[in-house]
C-alpha cells in the first residue's frame, strides 16, 4: 500500500497532511477523499454564497493525484 496526504482548505486557508493515509489504490483515494470532504463540510461550511472547501490528495512523491472540491451557490429565485 502506498501513502498518500489529504490537503483540506477553502479559497482562504489550507492546511496540509502531514500524517497520511495508507490507500490500497485510486479507488480507496478517491472513497478516503470524499469521506473528508463530507466531514469539512459539516466543520466548515457556514451558508456563505460562494463558499468553496476542497480535498486535494497527494502521492508520496508530492505530486497531486485528486482533487475533490464543493462550492455553495445561494440563488434568490425572484
Amino acid at each position: 500500500m502506498a501513502r498518500f496526504f489529504f490537503d483540506t482548505g477553502d479559497r482562504d486557508l489550507v492546511l496540509q497532511d502531514e500524517i497520511g493515509v495508507e490507500c490500497a489504490g485510486l479507488e480507496e483515494v478517491r472513497r478516503v477523499g470524499f469521506e473528508g470532504l463530507i466531514d469539512l463540510t459539516r466543520d466548515a461550511l457556514k451558508g456563505v454564497d460562494g463558499q468553496k472547501l476542497f480535498v486535494e490528495v497527494r502521492d508520496e512523491n508530492g505530486d497531486k493525484v485528486l482533487r475533490l472540491s464543493l462550492s455553495l451557490q445561494i440563488k434568490l429565485m425572484r
